[in-house]
């Protein structure tokens, strides 16, 4: 099969397989890579020391996986219409760990896309990554064309918006490259403005002012003082600069069942969480992300919220 046929029949499965955008990158070091040395330079990691681990296989996918010659990306759609509640009684959980744990949905449909596409085409090797090893996501989908890395450093789409998932595919074979396409942030500085840790600047971020680092990567430490009363009830994640950026008018509703919340997870009481017995979490949260901030730092979120509330 001849390298557009091919490239078209993957994009094809990709959709066939559920996932929302496809698109294809030259498996080669991207620009704006180096911008991951200069973050980690300056400490803005926070205590996610893992991320200063393999620093070169970051930069340089071909490091990571020898022989890569080109990048899939996917992005998979997890929007659904319920809001967050503002009710000073409810707790807020990040819209993408409302349903079921991305990383084994994202990864079963990529091994089904990557088993199909070496029935037509049996000379194609690959591995598969969803935000489980050392590469940068982010980089890649803006250089396979599915969005822009806007201001607030998400992936924006000018039809989806930002709420998606994304999943790599690096294969051993040349393809059709996508090209990245343009920035479309413009003047508009909404994310940045909305912030309650001023967190964000133009296109950077600090995690470690960040709701989402501190409710779910800062671990067995009480959140820092300065942040304790900005937290707004989030208890895991925090989707502030997502919620108010004018590119989501557009994001559409997800086709995917899994990630439809379960009812008690949309708006759940801060009280009664508070409340929540190690076993009883486990029960509740074991095929969410949730499970991420384990018990301890879960309720120590719950009982900032609460203190500072």
């Amino acid at each position: 099969m001849n390298t557009t046929r091919l490239s078209k029949t993957i994009k094809q499965l990709a959709k066939e397989q559920g996932f929302d955008r496809a698109g294809i990158a030259r498996a080669r070091i991207p620009p704006y890579a180096s911008y991951l040395t200069e973050w980690l330079k300056q400490g803005r990691q926070g205590e996610m020391h893992w991320m200063e681990n393999y620093v070169q296989k970051r930069l340089d996918v071909t490091k990571l996986y020898p022989g890569a010659r080109s990048v899939i990306v996917v992005a998979h759609n997890y929007f659904t219409s319920h809001q967050h509640s503002d009710d000073k009684r409810k707790c807020k959980i990040s819209r993408y760990a409302w349903g079921r744990d991305y990383h084994k949905i994202i990864k079963k449909k990529l091994k089904t896309l990557l088993r199909e596409i070496r029935e037509i085409e049996p000379r194609v090797e690959g591995r598969l990554f969803v935000d489980s090893a050392p590469i940068q996501e982010k980089l890649w989908a803006r250089q396979a064309g599915l969005g822009w890395q806007g201001k607030n450093t998400n992936v924006i789409s000018r039809d989806l918006g930002s709420w998606f998932f994304l999943g790599e595919l690096v294969v051993n074979v040349e393809l059709d490259y996508d090209s990245p396409i343009a920035d479309y942030c413009g003047n508009c500085r909404a994310c940045i403005e909305a912030c309650p840790t001023q967190a964000l600047t133009d296109y950077r971020l600090d995690a470690r002012r960040c709701l989402s680092y501190l409710t779910i990567e800062y671990k067995d430490a009480l959140i820092p003082e300065a942040f304790q009363d900005k937290m707004n009830n989030w208890i895991f994640g925090c989707d502030i600069c997502q919620d108010v950026c004018p590119w989501n008018r557009f994001a559409k509703e997800t086709r995917e069942p899994a990630y439809f919340p379960a009812e008690e997870n949309i708006a759940p009481d801060l009280n009664v969480l508070s409340r929540i017995s190690e076993s009883a979490y486990r029960k509740r949260f074991n095929k969410s992300a949730v499970s991420r901030a384990k018990y301890t730092n879960f309720i120590r979120n719950i009982k900032t919220v609460l203190n500072k509330g």
